[in-house]
């Protein structure tokens, strides 16, 4: 079984880390909205980030002080999203990054050869 201690940690850093991500997305979310609505959304996205790592806080803390697998399963479920959630928007990132510099560099050749 996962040492109490090992979870103990984990859900004190994930109820920190959860905390940071809901407040940085707030005002990610309200700079957002000056851009449009669409400059909102990384900040939503953040918000619905740091609840997962708050519901795993919870989940984590239930785990250790009634030692239930359901608590623990629910722990890596919500773990599990935060997880895919965060790896879509790194490949988004990575593909978008790569398509820019494709665009900067086809306007840098197109602006030297006319």
């Amino acid at each position: 079984m996962v040492s109490e201690h090992n979870l103990r940690e984990m859900s004190t850093w994930a109820g920190f880390l959860g905390i940071i991500m809901i407040i940085s997305g707030v005002l990610s979310a309200i700079g957002g909205l000056f851009m449009f609505v669409v400059g909102a959304i990384p900040g939503v996205i953040t918000i619905i980030l740091g609840i997962k790592l708050r519901n795993a806080k919870n989940y984590a803390e239930e785990a250790v002080n009634t030692n239930n697998e359901v608590a623990l399963n629910s722990l890596i479920a919500s773990l599990s999203s935060f997880f895919k959630i965060q790896g879509v928007l790194i490949i988004i990132i990575f593909v978008l990054t790569i398509v820019f510099m494709l665009l900067g560099g086809l306007a840098a050749f197109f602006a030297y050869t006319v």
